[in-house]
């Protein structure tokens, strides 16, 4: 992996905010920097780049799905056999991580100098890989993939906000209503899960957009940013459908905004259904765990041990897919889970 940082970021000070693990730039593979513009250095850690496309040392099985001819999409990654949900589909470090700044501060000639120098210093398989992916603005070749099929990561707590270019990943197609939900993990690592089962000869899909924005708005972003105006079957629903899509979305929001104040007095245990019926209506498989976060903290303030152990495990359980063991909702969670009454939420709307 290669990663533009500045003289202040270098991955030693990112390993002290606890991102990579270690307490040593060349304990954990990391050299450099190799080459400086300005305050951005590129700096490369063998050990990521030569394992190109796995987070482990345990062989990755891509058995389960293949690459194929997508219709209007160019090349996608399909099913070959029943997936089921809850199955881990991909966990990839990337190739190049470049940090933000480096779009807003440098003239282009730099910027692509600096990603020049930085694909060369990748091993040849992995350039190569790298060099596969397709770009969409056209221009500078590298800089055109580099941010076409890139994902916003931070490199810290504190919001070190970079772009990292994640190869195998970028074969998934988009889809608003998708079939695999991501994240990335503070090692750096993307995972994708299946969030339902899939059936063989399916297409695997993440979403690139926003779900919860209407549909005009996806498409514009779609068009702006990839340069396709997006197909899935969300987004071509006959006007009138769409329509009512986008007014549940708005309705998603505002039940949203009234649950997240945990002593607001308008809501009821009704309220908690609906949002999460508007949820599976809309068929937001892939962001739901926030809602069944919600669900659960607005149960246990109505005193409603059940329902909120209930909606805590389904959290729980969703929540590995969309944001992982370590995200913050997990400690809580667990402990409405198992013993409500222990939280301070408890019955507290009854007080």
């Amino acid at each position: 992996m290669s990663c533009f940082v500045s003289d202040s970021h270098s991955p030693a000070a990112m390993q002290s905010k606890s991102t990579y693990g270690g307490t040593g730039t060349a304990e954990n593979g990391w050299t450099g920097p190799h080459f400086c513009l300005g305050r951005f250095c590129i700096w490369s850690n063998d050990g990521v780049a030569q394992k190109s496309n796995r987070a482990s040392d345990v062989d990755h099985d891509t058995s389960h799905f293949q690459a194929a001819a997508i219709p209007g999409k160019g090349i996608g990654l399909v099913a070959t056999r029943l997936i089921r949900r809850g199955e881990e589909i991909m966990a990839m470090r990337p190739a190049v991580v470049v940090h933000e700044d480096v779009v807003d501060e440098l003239e282009l000639d730099s910027q692509n100098k600096l990603l020049d120098q930085a694909t060369r210093a990748l091993p040849d398989e992995r350039r190569h890989v790298f060099l596969a992916q397709a770009g969409e603005v056209g221009g500078h070749r590298i800089a055109d993939i580099m941010y076409t099929n890139s994902f916003q990561v931070s490199l810290s707590t504190a919001g070190d906000w970079h772009f990292g270019n994640f190869p195998e990943v970028s074969r998934l197609n988009h889809d608003c209503r998708p079939s695999l939900a991501f994240y990335i993990d503070q090692n750096l690592t993307h995972h994708t899960h299946a969030i339902r089962d899939i059936p063989p000869g399916e297409e695997l899909t993440i979403s690139y957009l926003d779900s919860f924005r209407a549909r005009s708005v996806r498409q514009a972003r779609a068009r702006a940013s990839w340069g396709f105006s997006c197909g899935c079957p969300q987004c071509s629903l006959p006007e009138a459908e769409a329509e009512a899509s986008d007014s549940r979305l708005f309705s998603i929001y505002q039940l949203e905004n009234q649950l997240t104040d945990l002593k607001n007095v308008n809501v009821s245990t009704s309220t908690i259904e609906k949002l999460i019926a508007l949820y599976k209506g809309e068929r937001l498989d892939h962001k739901i765990a926030d809602a069944y976060t919600l669900a659960a903290l607005n149960y246990n303030t109505f005193g409603v041990e059940a329902m909120a152990k209930t909606y805590a495990k389904l959290s729980l359980e969703q929540g590995l897919f969309e944001h992982g063991p370590d995200s913050a909702d997990m400690e809580v969670m667990q402990i409405l889970a198992t013993d409500p009454r222990s939280h301070w939420t408890w019955d507290s709307r009854q007080k």
